[in-house]
């Protein structure tokens, strides 16, 4: 027990199992190795172990990690934390070497070491699934800038665009998401190491030695603060959880594009279910899946906030719980994300039907309107003017032709039945980040210059 001279009794079992955290922690036993080796560093530097005892803590830790990473680790003897496991380690194999680690270091400025690690390594390997993401849509996006598709808004038609610049629209979603990844690892990127429980130590230790050796871009300023700081991991749940949403809104559009009632898109047989039931069902489940998870991913930074915006400085116990939450929505997010990646990669696009609803829903309106426009009429007369026109061809249920065009209004001219065109009228969209292939062209080399230089 870490604390044992001050109490004449173990604490109750029950509040052992409670307060126990190593089921959950021992994930950082990694980065807790690698912060007792950056200490031992520290304390040489100070005179208080010398290099052969430096040698002998960084192979029992290098052993140690072997072990749990063979899957050959024991259950400890009634270790509270990886923090506990790994000083007992430590003491049972080196004894008296072991029982100097701990000097001049708290539990507080080493768990918030490893977690400031952790985050720095998640934030990391989420940005490239992140980018695979991207470079998935923008593969995707490249192949159809000419696929012409309605596009919506309330879910309504409103004009044309290619499948392509929709499926950029959320490639750039996604590259702010890679920007805010990339800036919670750097926000971790402070050490600790160094602030004791919260206000320093009396002994001669140089914390930036321990932030060289780990790899820190920068030393802490205040010792109260180092400890009991958690922004950095809500700016990273903040990041998974926004992810979170624009993952949930693609996979709300491929449900929408799977379903025969749309039939815009299937997915491959890898990425589909079927029922139980019914025999003829070809079910998006994972499309689901990543859209259901989106809630519990935007309810772990709720929790965080929640857990914190309480406490008094410094360190409190609370705390122990930011780890589950971290841990949880950071492998959801990794999941969700290479379950996009591929998914997108193996969806087709039924291009002809794409065509062919685009044709639907009057969606030459706003191009009839703004060729009044054009000719001088304001754009208030030519929205009714078309508006007209459209509950004209709604109420007959016959196609817009050019007696229809003509009648409506006196500057309409018969060439302009042409913009009934769905292609035409994607292709006419030639404003900046608009729908024309050439835009689109832009925006893809836009989002993958963005993407090779970091966001």
């Amino acid at each position: 027990m870490l604390w044992g001279g001050r109490f004449g009794a173990g604490p109750d079992p029950k509040m052992f199992a409670l307060s126990a955290s190593i089921d959950v922690d021992i994930v950082l036993l990694g980065a807790d190795v690698a912060a007792t080796k950056a200490h031992a560093r520290v304390l040489q530097a100070a005179g208080l172990l010398d290099a052969d005892e430096v040698g002998a803590v960084d192979a029992t830790l290098d052993e140690l990690l072997a072990t749990w990473r063979a899957g050959e680790l024991g259950p400890g003897d009634g270790d509270e934390d990886v923090h506990s496991l790994v000083e007992r380690s430590l003491t049972e194999s080196l004894g008296e070497t072991g029982r100097k680690i701990h000097a001049g270091r708290s539990r507080n400025d080493l768990v918030a070491t490893d977690v400031r690690l952790y985050c720095k390594d998640a934030a990391g390997e989420l940005a490239g699934a992140v980018t695979e993401l991207i470079e998935a849509l923008a593969v995707q996006a490249e192949a159809h800038t000419e696929t012409v598709m309605p596009g919506f808004t309330h879910m309504q038609p409103a004009q044309p665009v290619s499948a392509g610049f929709h499926l950029l629209a959320h490639g750039f979603a996604l590259l702010r998401d890679l920007g805010r990844i990339e800036s919670a690892g750097q926000a971790a990127d402070v050490s600790p190491l160094g602030a004791g429980a919260l206000a320093g130590t009396t002994l001669p230790l140089d914390a930036k030695v321990a932030a060289e050796h780990l790899g820190f871009g920068a030393v802490f300023d205040n010792a109260m603060d180092a400890v009991s700081d958690r922004d950095f991991a809500c700016d990273l749940l903040y990041a998974t959880a926004l992810l979170g949403v624009h993952l949930s809104r693609l996979a709300e559009e491929i449900v929408l594009w799977a379903s025969p009632v749309f039939g815009f898109a299937r997915l491959p047989d890898e990425w589909s279910t079927g029922s139980s039931m019914m025999p003829q069902k070809r079910n998006p489940d994972m499309a689901e899946l990543i859209r259901g998870r989106s809630g519990p991913a935007i309810g772990d930074l709720m929790a965080m906030l929640t857990l914190l915006k309480g406490l008094p400085l410094a360190y409190d116990r609370d705390m122990q719980e930011d780890k589950e939450l971290l841990f949880r929505s950071v492998g959801r997010a990794l999941g969700c994300a290479r379950g996009m990646t591929a998914m997108v990669s193996g969806i087709v696009f039924d291009e002809d039907r794409l065509a062919r609803v685009a044709e639907e829903g009057a969606m030459w309106a706003t191009d009839l309107a703004e060729i009044l426009v054009g000719r001088g009429v304001s754009f208030r007369a030519a929205h009714e003017t078309v508006g007209h026109l459209v509950a004209l061809v709604e109420d007959s249920g016959d196609p817009l032709d050019a007696t229809a065009l003509t009648a409506a209004h006196d500057a309409f001219e018969v060439d302009d039945l042409e913009v009934v065109d769905a292609s035409r009228g994607m292709r006419a969209r030639l404003s900046h980040g608009g729908t024309a292939p050439e835009r689109v062209q832009e925006q893809l080399a836009a989002l993958r210059s963005r993407l090779a230089s970091g966001g």
